[in-house]
């Protein structure tokens, strides 16, 4: 599975995704720039952006960016393009060896 693929599944599941999650599970740096490359450009869709502050662990003020994609009848369409993409190119993650088998590697 591409990163492409992974992002456009993490948006049908609902799920709400910003710069660390989606580093953390999909791998993508720029979530700002493949969102609209990958997504909204290619499907016809429309992924709304809420702007959130907060603060780090040092007190100091952060922004970030949360993305959703949004059930509505104008994205109707592209989550059904989505969804037949998804269809085509998924396969579920290959899982992760046994530790034996990397040290192994590594010896």
């Amino acid at each position: 599975m591409n990163a492409k693929t992974a992002l456009v599944k993490a948006l049908l599941d609902g799920r709400v995704l910003n710069v660390k999650n989606c580093f953390e599970t999909i791998g993508l740096t720029n979530i700002a720039r493949e969102i609209p490359r990958c997504v909204e450009d290619v499907f016809h869709v429309d992924v709304s952006r809420t702007d959130r502050t907060g603060t780090n662990r040092y007190g100091q003020c952060v922004n970030w960016v949360d993305y959703r994609l949004n059930k509505t009848d104008y994205n109707k369409e592209g989550i059904r393009k989505m969804r037949d993409y998804l269809a085509e190119n998924w396969s579920p993650p290959k899982p992760d060896p046994p530790s034996s088998v990397v040290q192994t590697k590594l010896l």
